[in-house]
């Protein structure tokens, strides 16, 4: 990618941060650098069956959760918008069917997608291991720089070290909150686990009942954007993939669609 295109995109992403505009700009911009064309090549063979379904049905269910801007949330009119939403709209659109959201809690998802409630899930879910136990993935559509620790703008926090003996704030069932079990069991005061971010664990921490939240880069960047009495403290953890879409165990045909269609998008 050109430093001039870089630049446009670097630009755009701030913008969508800020007011929500067009999420290619933020996926060109995190994906450009990193994927090669080869990431997308085109399988031998895939099975039809996932896709023939969805397509007889008219309909792809989509499960996420909408308290997670700038990837999903409801907006001021009290529609699903957001990244996640972009993409899910181009993946119908691929298939030539309406679109269906079902929000529910987070940690509900994998449980959700493995019943045969949703088609896929699109919530900024990150690969992992224990994960890829349960559904298949796409590839990523970003990669982010870490976790964001997000205080109030009084707070001195400032470092990893500084959440030592404070009440943390993670959401059930994401990477965010394996991470402070595992980093910070036995040196934070406590670890707190809720379901939702916003309004959720953003009315707790500005009510003062704990010190911090620990939640993916670009939502803590867009908490931080919305909120004035918010700030992003620090970033802990390391450099990891971001989001990608979960599709049921075996369903080739879907991951193929999906992968085209993010394809297209970092192409745009």
């Amino acid at each position: 990618m050109s430093q001039g295109k870089l630049a446009k995109f670097q630009v755009g992403a701030v913008k969508f941060l800020a007011v929500g505009i067009v999420a290619g700009l933020l996926l060109g911009l995190l994906l450009g650098p990193y994927l090669s064309a080869a990431l997308f090549t085109t399988p031998a063979a895939h099975s039809a069956n996932y896709v023939d379904k969805i397509k007889s049905r008219g309909k792809l269910i989509v499960g996420t959760s909408a308290d997670w801007p700038p990837f999903e949330y409801i907006d001021k009119n009290g529609q699903y918008a957001g990244i996640d939403v972009e993409i899910a709209k181009r993946i119908a659109q691929k298939l030539g069917v309406q679109l269906e959201i079902k929000d529910m809690k987070f940690a509900a998802l994998i449980e959700a997608l493995k019943k045969g409630d949703i088609d896929m899930i699109l919530a900024d879910m990150t690969p992992t291991a224990e994960r890829e136990k349960e559904v298949d993935f796409s590839l990523p559509y970003y990669f982010g720089k870490g976790y964001a620790v997000v205080t109030l703008k009084t707070s001195d926090i400032k470092s990893e070290q500084d959440l030592y003996g404070k009440k943390i704030g993670v959401q059930l069932g994401t990477i965010q909150e394996e991470w402070a079990l595992s980093n910070l069991q036995g040196k934070a005061a406590e670890i707190k686990s809720y379901d939702r971010v916003y309004p959720e664990m953003v009315m707790v921490l500005k009510r003062g009942d704990i010190d911090a939240i620990i939640v993916g880069d670009k939502i803590g960047e867009a908490l931080a954007i919305k909120d004035s009495d918010l700030k992003v403290a620090t970033y802990v953890g390391v450099p990891t993939i971001g989001g990608a879409v979960a599709v049921p165990q075996g369903a080739e045909d879907l991951k193929y669609v999906v992968n085209s269609v993010i394809e297209e998008l970092i192409n745009s």
